[in-house]
């Protein structure tokens, strides 16, 4: 029997398991001093100051408290690229907003400061970038336009832990940034997300938001009593709010995953070297353009390019390999209600883009099928 090879998996084991042994002996589950630790060693690993940083359940939420956040309703327009996840959409939708999608480069899939400032009107509130698979945005451009017209900058860093562009990792360098930490993310931890605000005054508005309105409280943040308190049950809410907090649980897998995550970034990029090394020299295969050289990149995806896509995906099936493409443009959802959009180089990339299977529990003979069957299927159709 031949083992399905998995685009996407968690590298978890007895460390982890260990760690969540401690927070059930703790007694206590909820949000507490292991999701502190957690938003600490994130904040350090991307040497920044922890008090810019605030866990949540998931990258979805910290998108949609952007939102909140920076005042999207009906006189907004808020741009995005159009290969983008569905939770840009989503958000921007139901706060009232416009979405408005702008195209994106035909090989690396990001936006750039060309094509969003083609969108941009006197509505324009926000921008809501992606890296894509890792690979940063040319950002300075960008930051340049938004500030010129005074436009805040959301970094949707979901598949971007760790990419530095010019030594400032993304999702610190616009005015807010979130991350995923979900089942298919390089770091797991079962479901989870970070957000980074600049400024930091916005990050106790953003933790009443997201536990209920409720006034932050020293410490672990959940509900505790003092002897001095009067009635200390009394509930009083700051704003309406949400309830969107990581638990313990999360928080102590996160730490362990951290510690781990420098070598899981050096594994994918040595995946990601050997997929260039032996698919270069197929001419009916478009690879990765190459990075440049003031960014790294967490090699979240490898995308390659081929007017055969959806014969070599389902050739990759039948050989036990599992593909896909990420992510399906905005403006082809139909629940987004965008119509006539011209976005050739989208257009391009959702007919002609696959994801391979790229995550740091690859084997080197799991690695080698994948280019074995790549090879045999360009003999075959081409």
């Amino acid at each position: 029997m031949v083992f399905m090879i998995n685009i996407f998996q968690p590298a978890l084991g007895e460390d982890e398991l260990a760690a969540v042994r401690d927070v059930f002996q703790s007694n206590w589950i909820g949000m507490g001093q292991y999701v502190d630790e957690f938003c600490k060693a994130f904040a350090t690993h991307l040497n920044r100051s922890p008090n810019h940083f605030l866990a949540t359940t998931s990258c979805s939420e910290g998108i949609f408290l952007s939102a909140y956040l920076f005042g999207f309703d009906s006189s907004s327009e808020i741009i995005a690229p159009a290969i983008s996840f569905v939770a840009v959409g989503n958000t921007i939708i139901s706060s009232g907003a416009r979405l408005v999608l702008c195209d994106v480069d035909r090989f690396t899939c990001n936006a750039t400061a060309k094509f969003i400032a083609e969108k941009i009107t006197s509505k324009t509130k926000a921008v809501i970038l992606n890296h894509y698979g890792g690979v940063p945005c040319n950002m300075d451009p960008i930051i340049e336009l938004c500030k010129a017209h005074d436009i805040v900058v959301i970094e949707d860093s979901a598949c971007a832990i760790k990419s530095y562009y010019k030594g400032r990792a993304c999702g610190t360098i616009g005015d807010m940034g979130v991350w995923s930490f979900g089942p298919t993310k390089t770091i797991c931890t079962g479901d989870g997300g970070m957000i980074y605000l600049k400024a930091e005054d916005q990050i106790p508005v953003a933790r009443e938001r997201l536990y209920h309105g409720l006034p932050a409280r020293k410490n672990s943040g959940t509900d505790s009593a003092s002897s001095g308190d009067k009635q200390w049950w009394e509930i009083r809410i700051n704003r309406f709010g949400l309830r969107a907090t990581m638990n313990n649980i999360a928080g102590a897998l996160g730490v362990v995953q951290l510690t781990k995550l420098n070598d899981f970034i050096e594994r994918r990029r040595a995946i990601f070297d050997l997929y260039s090394s032996e698919l270069s020299h197929l001419d009916w295969l478009r690879l990765p353009p190459k990075l440049k050289e003031e960014c790294s990149s967490s090699y979240y995806f490898f995308h390659v390019q081929l007017t055969k896509r959806d014969e070599l995906a389902a050739f990759l099936l039948d050989n036990g390999i599992y593909s896909t493409f990420r992510y399906w443009p905005l403006h082809k959802i139909k629940a987004f209600g965008i119509r006539g959009a011209n976005l050739p180089n989208s257009e391009y990339i959702s007919q002609h883009t696959l994801n391979l299977p790229l995550h740091q529990s690859l084997t080197d003979a799991e690695v080698g099928r994948v280019i074995d069957a790549v090879k045999r299927f360009g003999k075959l159709r081409y």
